[in-house]
């Protein structure tokens, strides 16, 4: 008996510590490869959650039969594939909160409002926002464009839109701009002007496309890996493309949208380098927004740029898309 609990413990040591290797291997690959190659491509934009598994059942093994120091090393993978992998966000940043007037954003991709367009005012209100960036805010080819109804329903609010993008502020807005970036099967950005409390705040919506052509991976004709290829050239190009209108706008900027990227890979971090990601600076929790119904993905997002502080943000458990909402209290620092 001695020798079969031995060999159990030795076997156990081995497992714990192959995942450990595969663990750091992921997050390697996810962070520094990524998009460069249709595998880790397709790994990085995958539901994470299916890669913990081995872990948890580690985890659960070694503790019951006592092992504590195999336990204990299980423990920090699991740590580890949670913060790391997962991206589990402690709003550590929080803390450094602007002298100026806050504004609450919310980005919203109600997906042409499967519940009907009087349950995403009624979330909309409840959320007490100021400014909501909304996606597939059009007609889905069985009715008339909702927002007509959403201009209705959301009395007093200043609005813009263009195509399925729409943008609707308690404040004044200023100015706005449609702008077509020069790239296949490109999605229309919406630039909107408002002001706030006399203090200049610049809006981009948007929303980044998931494919190269019309067809989702599942009904894809050719390969996975040109499906992929395409999928990263395109995002990609939109990403360059935002990234170049924001420099050539002079003051505070956010921008929100759905874009269809995780957070993590080459591409996440590109945006990052110039914009602060609200939910990673002051949100607590996964944050994941897609599907709505069992949330397993992060791929909407409000970006602050200089001149703002996210004070807080987080995604409301609402179902009347099937994406959640992302809220975000941003304030001006000078």
């Amino acid at each position: 008996m001695t020798g079969i609990n031995s060999k159990r413990r030795s076997l156990l040591g081995v497992l714990t510590v192959a995942n450990l290797v595969f663990l750091l291997l992921l997050y390697a690959s996810e962070r520094f490869i990524a998009e460069r190659c249709w595998l880790t491509t397709l790994v990085t934009y995958a539901p994470q959650q299916l890669f913990g598994l081995p872990v948890l059942v580690l985890l659960v093994w070694s503790v019951g039969r006592r092992h504590w120091k195999i336990a204990s090393m299980n423990a920090v993978a699991m740590l580890f594939f949670l913060v790391a992998v997962l991206g589990f966000s402690i709003p550590l940043h929080s803390r450094d909160h602007g002298a100026g007037p806050s504004v609450r954003v919310m980005t919203y991709n109600i997906h042409h409002m499967p519940r009907g367009v009087s349950s995403i005012a009624d979330e909309v209100k409840a959320a007490r926002v100021d400014v909501v960036c909304f996606q597939e805010a059009n007609s889905d080819g069985r009715g008339r464009d909702p927002k007509v109804e959403l201009t209705r329903l959301l009395t007093g609010w200043n609005h813009v839109s263009s195509g399925e993008l729409a943008v609707f502020s308690r404040f004044p807005i200023t100015g706005s701009k449609v702008h077509y970036p020069p790239v296949e099967l490109s999605r229309v950005y919406l630039e909107v002007g408002l002001n706030v409390r006399g203090r200049r705040l610049i809006v981009i919506a948007l929303h980044l496309s998931t494919a190269a052509d019309a067809s989702s991976l599942a009904h894809h004709h050719g390969s996975t890996a040109s499906y992929l290829r395409g999928s990263t050239r395109v995002r990609s190009q939109q990403v360059n493309a935002v990234l170049e209108i924001a420099r050539g706008i002079a003051g505070p900027i956010v921008i929100a949208g759905d874009f269809n990227t995780p957070p993590r890979g080459r591409i996440y971090r590109r945006i990052a380098g110039s914009f602060k990601d609200c939910f990673a600076y002051a949100g607590w929790g996964f944050g994941n927004t897609f599907r709505s119904d069992l949330p397993v993905m992060r791929i909407d997002y409000i970006w602050a740029g200089d001149g703002l502080a996210p004070l807080h943000a987080e995604v409301l458990p609402l179902k009347g898309s099937d994406h959640r909402p992302v809220i975000a209290d941003v304030c001006f620092t000078k």
